[in-house]
């Protein structure tokens, strides 16, 4: 048998087809972009109001650490009560009706029993060289952690 030349010549090797394109994408990809979209706008509109408490908390907890009496923290205690729970008004609440109101949102039950007095004497009067409110800021530091 014999192969004429010409006809040889005219064989080409077998080509693979190009890839398809990545662009413009099928309407399946669009669907499944459409999605994500959507999730991420309602994760992120979930996720909103623990990421302001968040930074609120991370705020205050900073500014506690720079307080240097009763009354300061008092004054943070309410700012954080007022952020936090603006519907319960708690400005204007003093003496048992304020550590009542920061028991009721405290997870810790009796964290400021002992302190009944910071909370209700020493913010009102001078600051005296004997005043010790690290035991106020770290029962402050607990219910801004926890409430807020």
């Amino acid at each position: 048998m014999t192969v004429d030349p010409d006809f040889v010549a005219q064989l080409r090797d077998v080509h693979p087809p190009e890839a398809p394109p990545w662009w413009p994408l099928a309407p399946g990809w669009w669907i499944a972009v459409v999605l994500a979209l959507v999730i991420l706008f309602f994760v992120a509109r979930a996720l909103r109001p623990r990421w302001r408490r968040f930074l609120l908390r991370r705020r205050l907890l900073a500014e506690l650490e720079a307080a240097a009496s009763a009354a300061e923290i008092s004054q943070l205690l309410r700012a954080a009560a007022l952020a936090r729970f603006p519907q319960h008004t708690p400005a204007g609440l003093h003496g048992e009706d304020w550590l009542a109101f920061l028991e009721s949102r405290d997870h810790a039950p009796g964290r400021f029993a002992a302190l009944r007095g910071a909370l209700t004497e020493m913010p009102y009067r001078a600051p005296r060289a004997g005043d010790d409110v690290a035991p106020l800021r770290e029962a402050a530091r607990g219910w801004l952690r926890e409430a807020v």
